[in-house]
């Protein structure tokens, strides 16, 4: 049961994962029992969606393999996480700094002493 039910965490590596799901597949001895090919399906089943799908297109033949392949797809997607990051933060800090800008536009707005027509010297 313990071999179906296996899933990767919310916040774990696909070492831990995998280390994990190696552990239940030697506990259930299951290992030698269990084609390959079952074993990948199994295992990739058990990733984060996110991860899944990349590592399933690759049709894995054996465990190694697979893990290798996840690992590799968690590897660029933390890459793709921290450039987004990055970006983000560097548009944040501009939209926050205009935003400022703004508020002291309108304070200056506010403060300009507005004069109504009737009140103006005439020329």
């Amino acid at each position: 049961m313990e071999y179906r039910n296996i899933h990767q965490g919310l916040n774990e590596t696909v070492d831990v994962y995998a280390a994990r799901f190696r552990k239940a597949i030697s506990k259930a001895e299951m290992g030698n029992l269990l084609p390959a090919q079952m074993q990948v399906m199994d295992f990739v089943a058990g990733l984060q969606p996110e991860l899944a799908i990349i590592t399933n297109s690759f049709n894995s033949t054996n465990l190694d393999e697979a893990e290798k392949i996840a690992k590799n797809v968690e590897s660029a997607s933390l890459i793709n996480k921290n450039v987004i990051a990055a970006t983000t933060n560097s548009v944040t800090a501009e939209v926050k700094e205009l935003k400022a800008q703004i508020l002291e536009l309108k304070v200056e707005i506010k403060e300009a002493k507005y004069v109504p027509r009737e009140d103006r010297k005439a020329p």
